[in-house]
């Protein structure tokens, strides 16, 4: 299982490679250690990274578009544009 991922933001660039093979990931190897790392109590946190300025993104995120059609029909058009660049 996982171990600590929120603690070793450098396991990005070896375990999502192919990303940055696609050209979705940014090919600086300290990306992942840029953003924000929160820690809470009890061993929990999580990281926040996004892309870097000017990099554009595909919309939705990539998802195949029967995942959009469905995001479309269950959420709100708020909802919705949380996943929109």
């Amino acid at each position: 299982g996982a171990d600590n991922f929120v603690g070793d933001a450098y396991h990005t660039m070896m375990t999502h490679r192919s990303m940055v093979e696609l050209g979705l990931a940014p090919p600086d190897p300290q990306f992942a250690l840029y953003g924000e790392h929160v820690h809470t109590e009890h061993g929990h946190g999580l990281g926040i990274i996004g892309p870097p300025p000017g990099m554009p993104l595909p919309e939705f995120m990539g998802m195949p578009e029967n995942i959009v059609e469905e995001l479309r029909r269950r959420l709100t058009p708020e909802q919705v544009e949380i996943f929109r660049p």
